[in-house]
């Protein structure tokens, strides 16, 4: 089985993007808006990854 190197940021893009297809898929009816929903929780896990990061990073310095 080859081995996976991924780093920290490529695991959290990858759990948001798993995540927030089971949520769209889960919790809608219609393709369109399990699409809709599961971009729209992408975009939120994103901008809560980057502002948490920053948090830390001015909490570090």
């Amino acid at each position: 089985m080859p081995k996976i190197n991924l780093s920290h940021f490529e695991v959290t893009m990858l759990l948001a993007l798993l995540s927030s297809a089971v949520l769209g898929v889960v919790t809608k009816k219609t393709d369109r808006e399990r699409l809709e929903y599961g971009l729209r929780s992408m975009g939120w896990f994103l901008v809560t990854v980057f502002g948490l990061g920053w948090l830390m990073y001015l909490g570090h310095r």
